[in-house]
Order: C-alpha cells, then structure tokens, then sequence
C-alpha cells in the first residue's frame, strides 16, 4: 500500500516555497529502513503522462525494484519550468542543499538519493549533481535538453578523478528535429535531441562520469520515458554494474 501526502518545501534561496508530493511504501512505514528516495523534477509529467507510480509499485511487488519513497516537484509555472531548468544556480542549490536536508528531516534518514528528469529537467538534473555529487546516488535524465545555450553543459562538465554519481542518460533516435522555437519563453533549439545528447553523454564518459547511455525507437514522448523508466531506475540502484555487453547495442557504460 502506498501514502500519497502533499507538502511544501521551505526555501531561502528560491522565490516561493515548492510544492511536494511524496508516495511513500506504506502508512506505517519505518522512516529508518524506507529505502531509497527518488526526486522527480516535473512531477506532474512522471505522475500523470509517464506514470510513474503504477510503473514504480508494480516493479517493488515484482522484486525488479527495491522499496522506494517517491518525491514529485510540479512545476511552479511553464515560464518558471524554462528558467529552473536551464543550468539554474540558485534551483540547483535548492536541489542539493535544502531538498536533501527536508528530506532527512521530514521523509527519510540517511538513504540513498535519486534525481530524475526528462526533457529540460533532464538537463537540470545533470547539471545538479555534476556541480554537488555528493548530494545524489544517480540521475535519470530523460531525453534531456543537452542542445540549450549551445550545448554548452557538455562543454562546462570538468574532468574528475573518481565520481560517486551514476548517470542513465536516453534519447530517442526520432528525436530529429532542429532550428526549433520552444514556447512560453522562446529558447532557440539549434541542434537534435539525438546529436546534442550524443555529444552530452560522451562528454560525460570521457570525464569520468559513470555513465550508462541509451538510445531507443521513439520520440520525445511519455509513452517512451516510461517504457524504460523501471530498467533505468533498476541500474541506477543496482548494487554492482554488469558490464556492457555486443547485444546491448547502443548502450554504454563507463565506470569511474
């Protein structure tokens, strides 16, 4: 049985408190042992277009996931969504400062964080943990936006000795279009989905960032995140690494 409670988050470094939804295991759970925690950054995409909860349940039930509390952020606003998630300082430090210290506070204790996001948040969530490793376990992102201010993630990611953060990064081999206009606020999409992670991705390989990188038949579309999100997460969480294998095709993964 899962309990669905809602929240605010308090804040110093953003505007507005954040608005919180957390599933957690059960009604009575041990706040202790609660298992891993995963953040969701546009949470009423993963709660309502990918799914996320009935994919996340069901996945426990089967084994294929360890137990887990769920944390979904909505979006303050869709102008608001084109601001926090383009490489944001101060909503970064939210997220690796004072998210992390309400979670061991009013959640769960000492476990292992996840940041996950698609599209924009995607690119925020690597950008999070890239600058604060030591606040999350792994980052799911989701066909992220690895084009904006010409790709200029990639070229900001510094070469590290040993990182602590796993990264599953995907896109969708569909994901073609370029010189695209985005609404509300009018960021300039010069360059694919496809090419812009490709590149992102193998930066983040080539300076030692565990890495495990997919590509899949599809588009920038729900229906995709949500086919790959319990296997992602399942990576994410694993214990120990398999190593990449020839029918894994285009996937890779790059230990630290």
């Amino acid at each position: 049985m899962t309990i669905v409670t809602e929240h605010e988050i308090p804040s110093v470094l953003l505007a507005t408190h954040r608005r919180a939804i957390v599933h957690a295991p059960d009604p009575t759970f041990d706040r202790s042992t609660s298992g891993d925690v995963f953040v969701f950054l546009d949470g009423e995409l993963y709660l309502d277009r990918v799914k996320a909860p009935a994919q996340i349940a069901a996945a426990i039930e089967q084994g294929r996931l360890p137990s887990a509390t769920c944390i979904y952020l909505p979006n303050a606003s869709a102008a608001a969504r084109h601001v926090e998630y383009t490489c944001h300082e101060a909503f970064a430090a939210f997220l690796a400062q004072e998210l992390p210290r309400w979670i061991a506070e009013n959640i769960a204790p000492g476990q292992r964080l996840f940041l996950c996001g698609l599209s924009l948040s995607g690119l925020q969530a690597i950008f999070t943990a890239s600058r604060s490793p030591e606040s999350y376990s792994g980052v799911l992102s989701q066909s992220p936006s690895a084009w904006w201010n010409d790709e200029w993630l990639a070229s900001s990611l510094a070469r590290q000795e040993s990182s602590p953060v796993r990264y599953r990064v995907s896109v969708g081999l569909q994901e073609l279009q370029e010189n695209v206009v985005h609404p509300p606020s009018g960021l300039v999409q010069k360059t694919s989905q496809l090419a812009s992670v490709r590149r992102l991705a193998s930066r983040l390989q080539d300076t030692s960032h565990t890495t495990r990188f997919t590509e899949y038949e599809g588009g920038h579309d729900p229906v995709c995140w949500e086919k790959e999100l319990v296997e992602a997460l399942a990576w994410l969480t694993a214990d120990e690494l398999a190593p990449a294998t020839s029918h894994e095709g285009r996937t890779g993964t790059t230990p630290a």
